[in-house]
């Protein structure tokens, strides 16, 4: 009866051949394993990005936001600040809002001559536009920024439409009594940014390209 070591002796090169066979298999196939890993490794960062931009997307679409720039502008009264017809959501729920060609009246406070004020025009869903006044604006602001940044935050269920500032160089300035259009009297309309402009940037990451490496066919060497 032939011995294993007798069989090996008598079949050396061929078992020889297929541990060579062996080893060029397993040499190819964890080239493709070691693609793999580091192709697994990109598509998780083309993955992730795609879900934080999807993820931004819907917390854009269910939130309160302009839809469409409400087009703040001196009204045809001219105390009165002028919007066009925008839509905006609550919530996720659409409104529109049409245009107000006469405007509505920015409030009632006094700013004084060479300072800055503010008011932010608000919209809830009853349709009504709510005037919120800068907090300081009877003592005036140094810079047209300070005056924003001193307007009070949205309420809730409500949308900013946008911003006011003024400034007159010759006397005080009085919201909703004081033309927008007075001499020596610099204003500027800002609209809020839309829904739109809240939504995350592209994905720029690229997903792996197809795998270069290949095991082809393993060998099937026998004794």
């Amino acid at each position: 009866m032939a011995t294993i070591g007798s069989f090996l002796r008598g079949n050396w090169k061929a078992v020889e051949d297929i541990f060579r066979s062996i080893y060029a298999d397993l040499v190819s196939i964890k080239t493709v394993g070691d693609e793999l890993v580091t192709d697994h490794a990109t598509f998780k960062t083309v993955v992730d990005d795609t879900k934080t931009l999807l993820n931004s997307i819907r917390s854009q679409i269910v939130s309160t936001a302009i839809l469409t720039k409400p087009g703040l502008k001196i009204g045809s009264t001219a105390q009165n600040v002028k919007n066009e017809t925008f839509e905006f959501a609550i919530a996720g729920v659409r409104y529109i809002k049409d245009a107000v060609a006469a405007g509505t009246a920015p409030g009632n406070d006094v700013i004084p001559q060479s300072k800055y004020g503010a008011v932010a025009l608000d919209i809830g869903a009853d349709l009504t536009i709510d005037v919120i006044e800068a907090a300081a604006n009877a003592t005036g602001y140094d810079s047209a920024a300070l005056a924003i940044a001193g307007i009070p935050a949205v309420a809730a269920n409500h949308v900013r439409m946008g911003t006011v500032t003024v400034i007159k160089s010759d006397g005080t300035f009085t919201f909703g009594t004081t033309a927008l259009s007075d001499a020596n009297t610099t204003e500027v309309y800002t609209d809020a940014p839309t829904l739109f402009e809240g939504i995350g940037a592209a994905v720029s990451s690229s997903s792996p390209a197809t795998l270069s490496s290949s095991v082809g066919t393993l060998h099937t060497n026998t004794l």
